[in-house]
């Protein structure tokens, strides 16, 4: 039993290490601002998985819609990128914050950068990760608004099983294989972007188009 629940000890620092409480970011330029509409440009990559930024770019706009702004469709916002020639994160990132205001008419944009996008396997669980960084900045101005940061770790399998602690190794291994084949990735970004954005005192205070509309700042302050 003993290697068992060192194992199981492991597994609990790890989820441990996606939950360290973030310091409050300063949301006097927001209130400032008071941003009604979001412009998503596609999320910059700091991992080695080159579908990272495609399968995310689809996880991030119902999580911002829903704290009451406008966000941009973020495939035609793609779309019109590239046939600017701004088709990788430098050119993106070259871009000045007032081009995108006289094109699309938005009030701020939202940079994203993936900084985690991987599947650990320890012993008898394996854990998928997705981590991202979060900057929204004022179209008009550059000013930064808001800035956050998220990770989260998904347990996805692994435990379990008659037999004891080989039994559990078996059936783990047999776990690890097929998630190996067919990470489900995106709900695990579903559910950073959520948090990023909806977080209590550290997310977007709630837009022009949702009900608590300016009745939440104090959360923010």
């Amino acid at each position: 039993m003993r290697p068992f629940l060192c194992v199981v000890a492991a597994c609990a620092v790890l989820w441990l290490s996606g939950c360290v409480t973030q310091p409050k970011p300063d949301y006097s330029n927001f209130f400032e601002h008071q941003p009604h509409s979001i412009l998503v440009v596609p999320p910059a990559n700091k991992t080695t998985a080159v579908d990272a930024p495609a399968i995310f770019l689809t996880t991030v706009s119902a999580a911002f819609a829903e704290r009451g702004y406008y966000v941009f469709p973020v495939f035609l916002v793609q779309d019109i990128l590239n046939d600017l020639g701004a088709t990788d994160e430098g050119a993106i990132a070259a871009i000045p914050p007032e081009k995108f205001k006289e094109v699309f008419g938005t009030d701020s944009i939202l940079y994203v950068t993936i900084t985690d996008w991987a599947t650990s396997y320890i012993v008898i669980a394996s854990n998928i990760i997705v981590g991202a960084e979060y900057r929204l900045v004022d179209a008009g101005t550059g000013a930064v608004l808001w800035t956050g940061k998220q990770k989260v770790i998904h347990d996805s399998g692994g435990g379990g099983g008659g037999g004891g602690l080989i039994g559990a190794l078996v059936v783990a291994a047999v776990n690890a294989a097929v998630t190996a084949a067919t990470v489900p990735y995106r709900p695990v970004a579903i559910q950073a972007n959520n948090m990023a954005a909806s977080q209590s005192g550290h997310g977007l205070p709630a837009g022009p188009y949702h009900p608590e509309f300016q009745k939440d700042r104090e959360q923010f302050k």
